[in-house]
């Protein structure tokens, strides 16, 4: 949609109300759920995080902060042990207990039909227990050092208001009842999230009475809509209105960076994309190969604007185990020799599923990939569909997809978090390998991140972290790309900050501040 024809839509047909000045009315990208353990994914926890509160916070900057526990610490080596912040009450006056932290952590595995749990959150609490109405341990198979870092911005939902409801019954309003600033005043059409300050909120008050979420998936909608005056801030600008956005008088563009990998995720199941017989894609020469095809300083430069760093792995240099090590050279003409030595010197036809309004510049990089690709002699049918399609194909286990475009935020700054989701094997019951869509399985890979997950010393802790991305990242079946900037764009009569972490894209008003 250009953007002045987008500009007078919102200014001639959708009759938004005038916002009081204590209002603010954000414009985003992805449809909220309310149900907080369902769909492991930014967008949501955002959303959630105005309505409910956590054993643990994260800031901006990735520093773990005492939300509804008020201290943590070790208990022996089986065991981390909260205590919990007396006082504090839910949105309907009922009062925050131990009971409420065990129903929470215990409903997270228990979701049917979850395509991205929370599960990896818990992994090695094998039991949550109640030791009075404000303590709370959770039991663990050997010492967990990461814990307090996993369960941060882990929703605790109120047992009263949600014991025997599901996902449907959240977003409908019946219970979505939490701690947070915010308390819910109607999900509208699943397009806009309305929300009132919560008076009775224990900590420092937010600095808006009411804040609406508009869904404008859109790019230039979500411009358009501010231009116009009908949003005041936005997430996810559109990189092409970055430079126009900010030389606009009255607007200011807010920017940071994020831990957000972007990559191609190769399948390695041998059932999917069969070309006589046999699948390329599990031959590492082949992977290789498409590694050498992407021109990841031409993406950053022609589709990010120059915003963005080209990436070596899944992860960024300030991370404990990222692995020093060289970001593949564009390289056609040896991608071209690599696939003829794995038996394909005229390449082959496979398929590419990408998001096209999940991710900055999804939909181009997904088309500029299935152009680099062609080079070399892979024929891609390049697919780019909405993040609820997508997400509903592409999972851990069952995922048709022979290559699929993904993103990894690491917000816990540890490898460990990366590696057990992405990489382990798919161990449902352990809780391991919960986003592994690639289908990725080494033995050893497995046997370095299970014993880093219990390991007490920092330094042998780091070995095993680095020893298991190395081989992982080696093996080229999750081909990182860059890290996404974080561009948002607001009224100049408002402060934002964006941060630097792996929460920095969670798009919070705790974080907008009038000037």
């Amino acid at each position: 949609m250009p953007l002045r024809a987008a500009i007078a839509l919102l200014g001639l047909g959708l009759g938004f109300p005038a916002a009081q000045a204590t209002d603010l009315r954000i414009g985003t990208t992805g449809t909220p759920t309310l149900d907080p353990h369902f769909m492991l994914i930014d967008t949501n926890i955002a959303y959630n995080q105005h309505i409910y509160g956590a054993l643990i916070d994260q800031d901006a900057r990735g520093q773990l902060h005492p939300d509804l526990a008020l201290s943590w610490a070790p208990e022996g080596d089986n065991a981390w042990r909260f205590r919990l912040r007396p006082g504090v009450t839910f949105h309907d006056g009922t009062p925050f207990t131990a009971d409420d932290v065990v129903f929470s952590l215990q409903r997270v595995p228990n979701i049917p039909n979850n395509p991205a749990p929370y599960t990896g959150a818990l992994l090695g609490v094998t039991e949550v227990r109640k030791v009075d109405d404000l303590t709370v341990d959770l039991v663990t198979d050997g010492f967990v050092p990461m814990l307090p870092n996993q369960i941060a911005k882990l929703s605790i939902l109120s047992r009263h208001a949600a014991e025997g409801r599901g996902t449907e019954e959240f977003n409908q309003g019946r219970a979505a009842i939490g701690t947070g600033p915010y308390r819910l005043v109607r999900l509208q059409g699943r397009d806009r999230l309305q929300l009132q300050r919560n008076d009775s909120y224990w900590g420092e008050k937010p600095a808006w009475n009411a804040v609406e979420f508009r869904v404008l998936p859109n790019d230039a909608a979500r411009s358009a809509g501010l231009l116009a005056g009908d949003v005041d801030l936005i997430e996810f600008v559109p990189l092409h209105d970055a430079a126009r956005l900010a030389s606009t008088p009255g607007i200011t563009l807010h920017s940071g960076s994020s831990s957000r990998v972007m990559f191609l995720g190769v399948n390695l199941d041998p059932r999917v994309a069969m070309v006589e017989g046999r699948s390329p894609l599990t031959d590492p020469r082949v992977r290789q190969a498409i590694s050498l095809a992407a021109n990841r300083e031409g993406m950053i430069r022609s589709l990010l604007l120059g915003y963005g760093q080209a990436a070596s792995q899944i992860g960024i240099p300030s991370m404990n185990g990222y692995v020093e090590r060289q970001v593949d050279r564009f390289a056609p003409d040896e991608a071209r020799r690599l696939l003829a030595e794995a038996g394909y010197p005229n390449g082959f036809s496979t398929a590419l599923l990408c998001t096209n309004d999940r991710y900055v510049a999804d939909a181009q990089v997904c088309q500029a990939l299935g152009q680099m690709l062609a080079r070399i002699g892979i024929r891609a049918d390049v697919q780019a569909v909405p993040a609820n399609v997508y997400f509903g194909r592409v999972r851990a286990g069952n995922n048709p997809a022979p290559l699929f475009l993904g993103a990894w935020s690491n917000n816990q700054g540890d490898a460990g978090y990366t590696l057990n989701n992405l990489f382990h094997s798919l161990d449902r019951g352990r809780r391991l390998g919960a986003s592994n869509r690639s289908g990725y399985s080494d033995a050893e890979t497995d046997r370095d991140i299970q014993a880093a997950l219990n390991e007490r010393d920092p330094a042998r802790r780091r070995a095993l972290l680095l020893s298991a991305n190395r081989r992982a990242t080696e093996a080229r079946v999750l081909i990182p790309f860059f890290t996404a900037p974080v561009l948002v764009a607001s009224k100049s009569s408002i402060r934002y900050e964006v941060g630097d972490s792996g929460s920095s894209e969670m798009t919070s008003a705790m974080r907008a501040f009038p000037r």
